[in-house]
């Protein structure tokens, strides 16, 4: 019977819809940012997603603050947390005599296997695609090196510091004649993962359509480029190649960050400002009350404006900091300026925007309490995502993993725990 369907003149309610990825189970070996967050857009949507990890040699990321109440431990960071949630936790300790062999029985129960590890570690845990397609034929591989799995930088490690300095992006990111300073945080750790999980949602289409399973060759390098914009096609195209500039744009000006009065005891507040035209630069001089300045024969034009960008940022910004950041935001969107407040973490944990969206989610968590989580970064309408659960503590879901997907007898278990397979 269809939800269409009538019974005594009323509407059969329709069943509830399923997770885009309920039923699809994944064997998670990646480590830090790009292959967790992969995985995690599945978890988030119904996957089953079983980290596998090692208490001998823990996950880096397990050892990065910050951890909750400033007490370091394996299941205390917070950015592992984060990152991991929605999952499930098992152990397995890769030098153990019989640790290869049961990486493959619970391959053989998976329909994805993840790993982000130089090409090398795979292929000498005896782990390939070829090895992995004889205990599931049909299984999906994506393998996310930093540098892909063939060429001369391939057995190279690295984490996304490492990475935007390789891909141009510190080469586009500083001050004008200063030096390349990057990111303060591993930038490509946050934007990489949503082609990856483009690629290997890809897959899992094609194995729908077709049966077939897969190999993805992941190389994050490749995926960070993207993020140079126009850069590489202005060298291809033109031969030139562009500089670092600041805050500042080829055709806006003003077009920077701009200091504003203290809130309270904090003066680091600022404001995001960029005017691309005659009309924006004279509403902006409105609200700041010096209509005096588009007067200016040196900022009367958009060019003039980019000849004396210094004097013009220094005017502009005398005037930003006898402003609260907040409401001079709000009065320049409503005059029709582009402009936003610098916000800080505090800030975001307070947005009323993203407290609407529900973008938050707490969960409790065994060692580290009630936490806020950022919930799933967009909204499929039928089935918009969820964080299930916190992330998991190292091994949390032996028993489940081992007793109940791989089968291990209770005696074999034991047995295996008190050996340190698991650790």
């Amino acid at each position: 019977m269809t939800a269409s369907d009538r019974t005594g003149g009323r509407r059969t309610p329709a069943a509830p819809p399923r997770d885009a990825f309920a039923g699809i189970r994944v064997a998670d070996f990646a480590w830090v940012g790009v292959g967790p967050l992969t995985s995690k857009y599945l978890a988030d949507h119904g996957a089953e997603v079983i980290r596998l990890e090692s208490r001998t040699r823990p996950e880096a990321l397990r050892r990065a603050p910050p951890f909750a109440g400033g007490q370091p431990g394996q299941d205390r960071s917070g950015y592992y947390a984060n990152f991991n949630s929605s999952k499930l936790g098992a152990g397995l300790n890769m030098s153990h005599p019989r640790a290869v062999e049961l990486a493959k029985r619970v391959i053989a129960g998976c329909d994805v296997v993840t790993e982000s590890f130089t090409p090398k570690a795979m292929r000498a845990w005896g782990l390939t695609y070829e090895a992995l397609r004889e205990v599931r034929p049909d299984v999906i591989m994506i393998s996310m090196p930093l540098y892909g799995a063939t060429g001369p930088w391939s057995m190279y490690q690295g984490y996304g510091h490492v990475l935007q300095a390789a891909s141009g992006i510190n080469h586009m990111t500083g001050y004008r004649d200063g030096e390349p300073i990057g990111t303060g945080i591993a930038y490509t750790d946050f934007f990489v993962p949503h082609l990856a999980a483009a690629a290997l949602i890809a897959a899992l289409d094609h194995r729908e359509r077709t049966g077939e399973g897969q190999h993805i060759d992941f190389g994050q390098m490749e995926a960070a480029i993207y993020a140079t914009e126009t850069m590489m096609l202005d060298y291809t195209v033109n031969g030139r190649e562009q500089r670092r500039d600041g805050n500042r744009h080829p055709q806006g000006a003003p077009h920077g960050a701009f200091r504003c009065a203290p809130r309270g005891d904090d003066d680091d507040r600022w404001i995001a400002v960029a005017c691309f035209d005659d009309g924006e630069w004279a509403a902006l001089c409105g609200v700041l009350g010096v209509e005096g300045l588009c007067a200016d024969p040196r900022f009367a034009t958009p060019e003039g404006r980019k000849r004396h960008e210094d004097a013009l940022e220094a005017a502009v910004g005398a005037r930003t900091r006898g402003w609260q950041a907040e409401e001079l935001m709000a009065r320049l969107q409503a005059a029709g300026v582009p402009a936003g407040v610098a916000q800080t973490c505090e800030d975001l944990r307070a947005d009323a925007q993203l407290a609407h969206r529900g973008h938050y989610w707490l969960l409790d968590h065994p060692e580290m309490g009630r936490c806020a989580y950022d919930g799933p970064s967009f909204r499929l309408s039928r089935t918009p995502g969820r964080l299930s659960k916190a992330a998991p503590l190292l091994g949390a879901d032996n028993e489940y993993v081992y007793r109940d997907l791989v089968g291990l007898s209770e005696q074999e278990f034991i047995e295996l725990l008190a050996g340190g397979a698991f650790d």
